[in-house]
């Protein structure tokens, strides 16, 4: 590839200065330079094996016109490339060609004849292709990797021998000696005679196996006992301190998660009650109700985003560490939906939310009361965080083919499609509420384990900037 670029880069840079020698010449020169480039070109075709072929996108002749390789050349030549490549393709005699095209720019010289076409000094004019035949080339490659791989197989050859011929007189006729003992000792034969006498590390060595193998044979019957008892008493101490181990890395990564993200969401309600409450206790404050009443708002709304934050830490605690055990209660669902709207109820009025319960009174099913107050007050919380001002929160719930099924609607900032499956991992946020909103990631997760514990399926869509549905499947049986 680097001599057929070389070639067809030569051959364009001398076809450039023919074309600039003609049009500064025009005087003396009759035919102009586009003529002068395509009658080279013929010429090159009878005479040489390269060719190339001069074409515009703004034809004057229209023998000019480009092919395919050329138009994308040329439209490549407009976005800013300088040059544009193409694989090496085959004719239609199956030879190998290389394929190499240049842009033409207007010069001086050029607007002598292309005046009329309304073009500038240093605008796009066209380009020149050239087409290099790649047999000689490979021809010489053949050739060369030939008498290579020839001399190198040679070499390797001769070097080979001779170490090998000096390896086996020095060193592996003594190897092989030692390797016939080892063998003898593998077969509980300890009774061995080398007699290597080479007077150097090898006969060292020859020495020392001699020496262990007498040693092995005095401790074997001992060796067995024992290793057989601590065999045993190792392989059941690792298996239990290999448990172990997987249970303390694993409590210690989930402490550790757990404790950044309490510490880091803990912050700004505590700091905002701390400061709320310092209001309170200034006695130059006690006569401003508005400000007292406030206050005390304050202090409540982040006394109640505290309070979930420690209910989720202990939630996902008792599930992960301590096992749950899922009690099977009648709720009726109406009466359950009712009492946390009016735990949320200074939320959704600090919004000017409408809330729209679409339960049957007499609605009830079983499940356990504790675990779907949890999924329950995490999903009327993120309706009411993410909602928008004067949005719309839609609960509903419904039996069918023996399923009760239960929709949590808001008309809120709604999820990025790419990250809707993402939600309910452990401590994921989105990427457009991190920033504005206060959160752990907890919180979905909790309610996937949940919900999959009761053999459940929770399910979410949502459109960003529109709405977000949770639905969640649980079966009806009691």
């Amino acid at each position: 590839m680097e001599q057929a670029e070389i070639q067809a880069k030569t051959l364009f840079k001398m076809i450039v200065i023919t074309r600039q020698w003609v049009a500064e010449n025009d005087k003396r020169i009759d035919p102009v330079p586009a003529v002068a480039t395509k009658e080279l070109s013929q010429y090159a075709n009878r005479m040489a094996d390269f060719r190339f072929h001069i074409t515009s996108d703004k034809l004057v002749n229209p023998e000019n016109a480009p092919d395919k390789f050329e138009k994308k050349a040329m439209q490549a030549f407009k976005e800013g490339r300088a040059e544009e490549y193409a694989k090496i393709i085959e004719n239609d005699n199956g030879e190998k060609i290389y394929r190499y095209m240049a842009p033409l720019y207007i010069n001086k010289a050029c607007l002598k004849c292309h005046y009329y076409q309304g073009y500038e000094v240093g605008e796009f004019r066209g380009g020149i292709s050239v087409y290099v035949p790649l047999k000689n080339i490979e021809a010489a490659m053949q050739s060369t990797n030939f008498l290579f791989y020839i001399s190198g197989f040679i070499i390797y050859t001769g070097i080979m021998f001779a170490v090998i011929v000096l390896l086996n007189n020095l060193i592996l006729k003594h190897l092989k000696k030692l390797n016939v003992a080892a063998h003898s000792v593998f077969n509980k034969n300890y009774n061995i005679k080398t007699d290597i006498k080479t007077n150097d590390e090898i006969q060292e060595l020859s020495d020392a196996f001699e020496l262990m193998c007498k040693r092995v044979a005095k401790s074997e019957e001992n060796l067995k006992s024992r290793l057989k008892d601590a065999v045993s008493g190792y392989v059941k101490l690792n298996e239990e301190l290999r448990k172990k181990n997987q249970e303390l890395r694993r409590t210690t990564k989930f402490k550790t998660d757990v404790l950044d993200s309490v510490a880091h969401e803990v912050r700004t309600p505590m700091t905002k009650i701390l400061s709320y409450t310092e209001i309170l206790l200034d006695p130059n404050m006690k006569n401003d109700e508005e400000v007292l009443e406030k206050a005390v708002k304050v202090i409540k709304r982040n006394s109640k985003t505290l309070n979930m934050l420690f209910n989720q830490v202990i939630t996902i605690t008792k599930l992960e560490h301590f096992g749950y055990e899922y009690q099977n209660e009648e709720i009726y669902f109406y009466d359950f939906i009712k009492e946390k709207m009016e735990f949320f109820e200074e939320e959704i009025n600090l919004k000017n939310l409408e809330v729209r319960i679409n339960i049957p009174e007499n609605f009830h099913f079983y499940a356990d009361s504790q675990a779907l107050s949890y999924v329950v007050n995490n999903l009327i919380s993120n309706s009411i965080k993410y909602n928008k001002e004067k949005g719309l929160i839609e609960i509903s719930a419904e039996e069918k083919d023996k399923q009760i099924i239960l929709s949590f609607y808001d008309t809120g900032i709604g999820i990025p499609g790419g990250e809707i499956q993402k939600i309910t991992q452990r401590f994921y946020r989105v990427e457009n509420i991190k920033k504005k909103y206060a959160g752990s990631g907890l919180g979905l997760s909790i309610v996937k384990r949940i919900i999959d514990d009761l053999n459940g399926k929770l399910e979410i869509k949502s459109k960003e900037g529109s709405f977000t549905l949770v639905t969640i499947t649980l079966q009806s049986g009691k």
